[in-house]
């Protein structure tokens, strides 16, 4: 005891002591994805086995840990939910966003306005204005269209699928101007793009020459609660600022509620390496993509075929003349592969379609994920029999929703593995007994044991586990003597790997987001990289301006293994 410290401050010390050690222990089972054990809880948390066990039990006779007793692990309780429950039922978005309003007002220089839904419209709560709207009538209390606003949806993209379909077959699809979407179809293909891109944005659809960018703000449960604007005109906020806009918003989104929902894949990249590159890596496309992605060369077409999943549009790059093509899609694609038959196969959230690039006419081939509107599927490759591989994930990427689908030639498919977040990555090994696998949200590449002749897989093992510090991994393609390449997401790299996981080399790019790569050419000796523009800010694509494009290399010695088309 102190010297001048009286008993009863020093019992009250000890009490604080154990309530701390309670909330640190509450904070350890909170970190863990799965049930820990009683051993588990011990080695995390460094307590005394008796002082584990007291706290343990108090805290389970309050409801505020689960003990199982079948398979006598933990879990947070129950009771949590009630008091978070108590904590919304209380909750004033407007107070909560205030600060945030003003802050981001001040650091744009443009109007930030807090919306949420009421009935079949948008409403203004909140708004601070920029210098330049104060003329403008504030717009405060008005209630505005959801499918011609940011914010309306931002926050109807969000919902529950069944809620978002019956809220949208009831919307009056007034047009506004010419851009509005004024059916039911292009709204729902547009908020697709919107979940899957984590924000919205409205270019002169509800007035010419206006246009905004909305996040939505979310409840602990993952429901959303109202959107954060940023709003102007096309002079002052033209396309590409206002996605570069992206980064903040959904930081101060998250802010306001201290929800980390949609946070799966992370906003800001590690810093530009100053090493020198590697290699010589050339841009070949200025694309300025979102998304790019799904990187596929056709010796039948002597062409690449790539997609930019979040524009949508499917883009061929033919390295014979150096021109590049883009066909716009209506509704958003993850994969395009050339089919032996003619044209190519597009994974849509409508399903697997087939798709003739001259009449733009789509075809459904059959959707795996058809029970799961909330999904979307993402990458995708044929084996050397031309059977589809295709995987699935959620498009706000909430965890553990997403599948492996093998795909036949006659559109029958079967579902070969599942619970994975964000899946991409997939190749064989030269000799077709092994496939690899990324779940990028895990930090992990999975190798799986592989039979050709019959399409199975089995034995699924981490072979490559990536540390936090290294990015993560994306797309990959395999060369001709089994190495892996992979390309880094925020890291600013693609990294070749032998076939037992050993890095080998390590090629530096201009933009921090790489997400795919396949060789190409003639000799295939030539490495093609997609890359990603998607939520980075205004400050690291003005250090990157070529993210989003589509880049060459030719390294000295390694060549590529032939890409196959769908057997369709």
């Amino acid at each position: 005891m102190l010297e001048d410290e009286s008993p009863a401050q020093t019992a009250g010390s000890a009490g604080l002591g154990v309530l701390d050690k309670a909330l640190a222990l509450l904070n350890v089972v909170s970190a863990k994805r799965g049930p820990m054990s009683f051993t588990d809880l011990q080695h995390a948390s460094a307590l005394p086995k008796s002082t584990l066990h007291r706290l343990t039990q108090t805290l389970v006779r309050e409801g505020l840990l689960r003990y199982d007793g079948y398979t006598k692990k933990f879990q947070l309780g129950l009771r949590l939910l009630e008091m978070a429950h108590k904590v919304w039922s209380d909750f004033d978005l407007r107070v909560a966003a205030q600060d945030t309003l003003t802050s981001l007002r001040d650091a744009l220089g443009e109007t930030v306005q807090l919306a949420v839904l009421n009935g079949d419209a948008v409403v203004i709560v909140a708004s601070a204005d920029a210098a330049h709207d104060m003329a403008r009538t504030s717009m405060v209390g008005m209630p505005l269209p959801i499918h011609a606003t940011a914010a309306g949806k931002a926050i109807v993209a969000n919902l529950d699928p069944a809620q978002s379909s019956r809220l949208i077959e009831r919307l009056d699809l007034q047009r506004h101007t010419e851009r509005t979407l004024a059916t039911a179809g292009a709204l729902r293909d547009e908020l697709d793009l919107v979940r899957a891109r984590g924000y919205a944005i409205e270019d002169g659809e509800h007035a010419d020459h206006s246009v905004s960018i909305a996040a939505p703000i979310f409840d602990y449960e993952g429901r959303p609660i109202g959107a954060i604007t940023v709003t102007g005109n096309d002079a002052r906020l033209d396309g590409e600022r206002l996605h570069g806009l992206s980064a903040a918003l959904i930081g101060a989104a998250r802010g306001i509620s201290h929800s980390a929902v949609g946070a799966a894949m992370s906003i800001a990249p590690r810093e530009r390496p100053k090493q020198a590159p590697a290699a010589e890596v050339r841009c070949v496309t200025e694309a300025r993509a979102l998304l790019g992605e799904g990187p596929i060369w056709s010796p039948r077409d002597n062409a690449l075929y790539w997609v930019a999943i979040l524009m949508p549009s499917v883009h061929t790059y033919r390295a014979a003349d150096g021109t590049a093509a883009e066909i716009r899609l209506g509704s958003m694609a993850s994969v395009a592969i050339p089919k032996s038959s003619g044209g190519l196969l597009l994974a849509t959230p409508g399903g697997l379609m087939s798709f003739d690039p001259a009449t733009r006419r789509m075809t459904q081939l059959c959707h795996p994920e058809a029970d799961r509107p909330a999904n979307r599927f993402n990458d995708g490759k044929c084996d050397r029999r031309g059977r589809l591989w295709v995987a699935s994930m959620d498009m706000a990427t909430a965890l553990n929703r997403g599948s492996l689908f093998r795909v036949e030639a006659d559109g029958s498919w079967r579902k070969m593995d599942t619970g994975f977040t964000v899946p991409n990555g997939l190749g064989w090994s030269p000799d077709d007994t092994r496939m690899y696998f990324i779940d990028t949200f895990r930090r992990v590449l999975y190798e799986y044991d592989f039979d050709l002749m019959s399409g199975s897989m089995s034995n699924r093992r981490v072979l490559i586990e990536f540390a936090p510090s290294e990015g993560r991994a994306d797309g990959l393609t395999v060369d001709d003597e089994g190495c892996i390449w992979i390309a880094m997401w925020d890291a600013w790299h693609v990294v070749r790997y032998a076939p037992d996981g050993r890095e080998i080399q390590r090629i530096r790019m201009p933009v921090p987001r790489p997400t795919s790569c396949c060789f190409g050419g003639p000799n295939l000796d030539t490495l093609y990289v997609t890359s990603a523009s998607v939520r980075l800010s205004e400050q690291a694509l003005a250090e990157a301006p070529l993210s989003g494009s589509l880049f060459a290399m030719e390294i000295p010695g390694v060549r590529g293994l032939p890409e196959v088309t769908f057997a369709g």
